[in-house]
């Protein structure tokens, strides 16, 4: 009882319905998430054998974040809470749909590609309403806490979705695993209902689409702090992040074990991630600077390993320690910008920062689902991993921003000014 008492002291966040309703959400939704890529990547490698179309199906999945500023203008626009509510019910809609292809044998992998798009772009349109109401639902001091323990949801469901999942695939077959997808996306869609924190931003009318966009781009490129960690944030997706593609290939190819190494590799990215941000929402008081740098360097660092592993024990422990320390790192970023970036704007900046990060990753992701058939995995995982480390080494020695938050673990901010004229605006 102590234990439970401690923790729930060291999490105060969890103290208000709302956020535990957003929590479950998030959480649902983004099992269902998982389970339902690891599926698609599953019976697209099956069908094409081939990583190239892996990529292809995990691109249509991500490109869509290229239109969530698009979602952050909605997000500082409409009710957020009802825009969440909206996107989880088309999201139900879309997993029905694969599960029906599958279970009808109808499963073709220009479908899978299809339905995957639209996912996407549903996808990008809650993510960025969800994190701009997630800071209305907890006091201003919470919010690191807050957001940590989102951030645990969102990266252990990796973890989730393969242990759910990969005996589906094993033995029923993908239309189990769309069948796990298809309950937690229900999950999903009554948590958010039970939400009653109304939060709006400052967009009065959508009919000032491109104008509203452009005062949340100008917000990011004249805070030069925000920029920075944009910068580093676009470089860690796609140097670190965007080995979806290689996994299944990786496995067959080079540990000899098809099915039970990509689950297993899959897992081990799930569990570090889950265990990384676990221990992070417990310790959101304490250096969260030196953190960000360690964590960096981890994210570059543990690819390599993961390129030097030839059996599949060495690389689903090289999985943890990726899953680990890109999950905590991602996680300390997005506590940054959830402090720093002013409510009447963070829909549309958040936007831009899933746009930055996810938009990347799909490109990415093709890029080296394509190279993978030529080059092989270990050669992706070891090239963009080693660069990464070297970016991190700059941005400490020649980046005033980002030098001054791996010292104290807070953005360097200019002399406040009125938001309005933060913003681009009269």
């Amino acid at each position: 009882m102590n234990v439970v008492a401690r923790l729930r002291a060291r999490s105060p966040a969890v103290e208000q319905h709302d956020f535990r309703a957003l929590w479950a959400a998030g959480a649902a939704s983004s099992i269902a998430l998982w389970t339902v890529l690891l599926g698609n990547a599953w019976i697209v490698y099956k069908l094409s054998d081939s990583s190239f179309w892996v990529g292809v199906a995990t691109f249509a999945s991500m490109v869509p974040y290229l239109l969530a500023p698009i979602g952050g203008v909605v997000a500082d626009h409409a009710e957020r809470r009802m825009v969440s509510r909206l996107a989880r019910a088309l999201m139900l809609g879309t997993m029905v749909i694969l599960f029906v292809l599958a279970i009808t044998d109808t499963i073709t992998v220009w479908f899978v590609v299809i339905v995957a798009l639209a996912q996407g772009i549903i996808r990008a349109g809650y993510v960025s309403s969800d994190q701009a109401l997630l800071p209305n639902t907890v006091p201003p001091g919470d919010i690191p806490n807050a957001v940590a323990l989102s951030s645990m949801a969102q990266q252990g469901s990796r973890a989730v979705g393969p242990i759910l999942a990969g005996p589906m695939l094993a033995t029923i077959g993908v239309e189990g695993a769309y069948a796990v997808s298809i309950l937690f996306a229900v999950i999903a869609f009554v948590a958010v209902g039970r939400i009653h924190t109304t939060s709006r931003g400052g967009i009065q009318s959508l009919e000032r689409v491109v104008e509203s966009l452009g005062e949340g781009i100008h917000y990011v490129r004249t805070t030069g702090p925000v920029l920075a960690i944009f910068l580093l944030v676009v470089a860690h997706c796609s140097l670190t992040m965007s080995f979806d593609a290689m996994l299944p290939g990786f496995a067959e190819t080079h540990l000899h074990s098809a099915a039970g190494g990509f689950t297993l590799m899959t897992l081990g990215v799930g569990v570090g991630a889950l265990v990384g941000t676990f221990v992070l929402s417990l310790a959101t008081g304490a250096s969260r600077g030196p953190l960000v740098l360690a964590t960096a360097i981890g994210s570059g660092v543990s690819p390599i390993f993961m390129a030097l592993s030839m059996q599949v024990f060495p690389a689903t422990v090289s999985a943890i320690l990726m899953g680990s320390t890109q999950a905590m790192f991602m996680a300390l970023v997005a506590m940054l910008m959830q402090e720093t970036v002013p409510d009447a704007v963070r829909g549309r900046v958040m936007s831009l920062y899933l746009m930055s990060a996810g938009g990347i990753m799909a490109f990415a992701n093709l890029g080296f689902g394509t190279l993978a058939d030529r080059w092989g995995a270990p050669l992706l995982f070891w090239i963009p991993g080693s660069a990464f480390v070297l970016i991190v080494a700059i941005s400490w020695l020649a980046g005033p921003y980002m030098r001054h938050v791996y010292r104290t673990g807070r953005m360097l901010l200019p002399r406040p000014e009125p938001l309005a004229a933060a913003v681009g605006g009269e």
